[in-house]
């Protein structure tokens, strides 16, 4: 409609300027030319615009149920057995349905990364466990991250048989028989050393290059010799930080443990966990033209830690004692 109106003042413009000399006339139907050429343009831009948001919206739609916008296109690994309370040990297989997809999983209650261990075969669940599992399409980089899954299994009865959850494990024992070489004690490479955190983390204020404060949960020996009490620091450090992001993306926070201070001198340790916060992808129900933008700035949750969370660390060599002091 308005397009008509506006090429009917064209005409009538025009057929006031017949009257003129023949250069105004020229000017005048170049300038109605041009103003034409231009409304038709605008009219093809909307049109394209408009065509690619429905395209947009469709593809969304269809594929927000298997492979959420926010960040993943893995679909999320499956459990064969469901969390809950059991009287038994359970054996949990965890399957895909992405092509070339590698499942990775944890039993510490870190997140699982390519560099957690790599599912090779059902998992024997004999004590209480937190299971978390993701599927990494290599080929997609990060994107090809499927968002974490995970179950809480409860065994309320021990028949037996073993577990095999992750070393890493801030229960592990903190004291080791004694290793002599040239007859000096060594805290062996390999050794758990377990601590807390002793300040909570968020990765809402935290920044790359912060330190984490992390204490020593228990004495640690080298047979009946205290290496480093109960408290003693280590030097922890913040190497990756996401923030939440629009679509659902969660907060994500990545740290490394490289040493343990002592009074004697310095243990070098090896340990790097990362903690991701609960995504909030938009579902198949909201994408559509007129909620759609308030969807894609939902955000997810941020990865926090707490006060008192364990986490081990390990022995990066053999360290004699003597070499401390």
């Amino acid at each position: 409609m308005r397009i008509l109106l506006v090429a009917l003042a064209l005409a009538i413009s025009a057929s006031a300027v017949m009257a003129q000399d023949p250069a105004a006339q020229a000017v005048q139907q170049q300038i109605i030319l041009q103003t034409q050429l231009d409304m038709q343009t605008a009219q093809q831009n909307a049109q394209q615009a408009m065509q690619q948001a429905q395209q947009q919206a469709a593809i969304q739609q269809s594929t927000a149920n298997d492979f959420p916008v926010c960040c993943a296109i893995a679909a999320r690994p499956k459990f064969s057995v469901k969390s809950g309370t059991y009287d038994s040990p359970q054996k949990v297989k965890i399957t895909d349905s992405a092509r070339g997809a590698i499942i990775y999983y944890t039993t510490d209650g870190w997140t699982p990364t390519a560099a957690s261990n790599r599912y090779m075969g059902p998992i024997t669940v004999s004590s209480s466990t937190l299971l978390q599992a993701v599927a990494i399409a290599p080929y997609y980089a990060y994107y090809g991250r499927s968002l974490v899954v995970s179950a809480q299994y409860n065994i309320s009865a021990v028949a037996g048989a073993a577990s095999t959850p992750e070393t890493n494990s801030a229960e592990a024992a903190a004291l080791t028989a004694p290793v002599s070489v040239d007859g000096k004690l060594t805290l062996a490479q390999g050794t758990p050393v377990p601590f807390i955190f002793a300040a909570d983390v968020s990765s809402k204020t935290a920044s790359v290059g912060d330190q984490i404060p992390l204490v020593l949960a228990n004495d640690l020996k080298v047979g009946n010799v205290v290496v480093a009490p109960k408290g003693s620091a280590a030097a922890a450090l913040v190497v990756q930080v996401d923030k939440t992001g629009a679509g659902g993306a969660p907060g994500e926070i990545t740290f490394q443990v490289s040493s343990l201070t002592t009074k004697d001198g310095v243990i070098q340790l090896n340990g790097s966990a990362t903690r991701e916060g609960e995504a909030k992808p938009p579902n198949a129900a909201v994408l559509i033209p007129v909620v759609g933008p308030f969807a894609v700035f939902k955000h997810g949750k941020d990865a926090e830690i707490f006060r008192g969370t364990p986490f081990t660390a390990f022995v990066d060599k053999d360290t004699s004692l003597a070499s401390l002091r």
